[in-house]
């Protein structure tokens, strides 16, 4: 069986090799279709560098499965502007949860923000990517493992909020923003 399977790939990567040499025969066969050609790649170069620069927007996106997990997809390149995109995130979540009421479990309030990531589809063994933990939980055991610590490149930063200690009318939070797994900078946030 794995020898027809072998034999059809490489049928299909015959077939495609020829196919793209008949292609460029084709596209460079005159002046003409030169030109033509290379104004099509032209253009798509544009359209593609234009797209990503401009309309590629940073989403903070929430695991179904873990509400304290948070997946940044296309974080902005400058550090420091990520760093207070993350910052800003927590102070307007935090304060959209806790409102005017006093909680008692203000331990509970704990962030996780790692960088966005997927694999390819066709991995059978490979890392899945932060993706994974949008809608599945870890996975400890099996032929394949998938848990949070095997990304730990990946995380960007972490909060966990309590009662201040020297007030205890205050929330203080403890914000420490990673950068390749290790501790860059801590901040604490103290939140009215």
């Amino acid at each position: 069986m794995e020898i027809i399977i072998l034999a059809l790939l490489i049928l299909l990567l015959v077939v495609l090799v020829f196919l793209g040499y008949k292609l460029l025969r084709f596209m460079f066969k005159s002046k003409g279709h030169t030109v033509v050609t290379l104004s099509a790649c032209g253009l798509v170069v544009l359209v593609v560098g234009v797209n990503h620069i401009f309309f590629k927007k940073m989403q903070f996106i929430q695991s179904k499965v873990y509400p304290d997990l948070y997946l940044i997809k296309n974080p902005l390149e400058d550090r420091n502007g990520l760093d207070i995109s993350i910052k800003e995130f927590v102070l307007e979540h935090v304060d959209q949860r806790l409102g005017n009421q006093k909680v008692e479990g203000a331990s509970n309030y704990i962030f996780r923000f790692y960088k966005y990531s997927k694999s390819w589809g066709i991995n059978l063994f490979a890392d899945a990517g932060t993706a994974y933990f949008l809608e599945n939980e870890e996975d400890l055991g099996g032929f394949v493992v998938e848990e949070l610590s095997m990304y730990s490149d990946f995380l960007l930063a972490t909060f966990q909020m309590d009662l201040c200690e020297n007030d205890q009318d205050l929330y203080c939070g403890k914000l420490i923003f990673f950068k390749k797994g290790e501790v860059s900078r801590t901040e604490i946030l103290v939140i009215p």
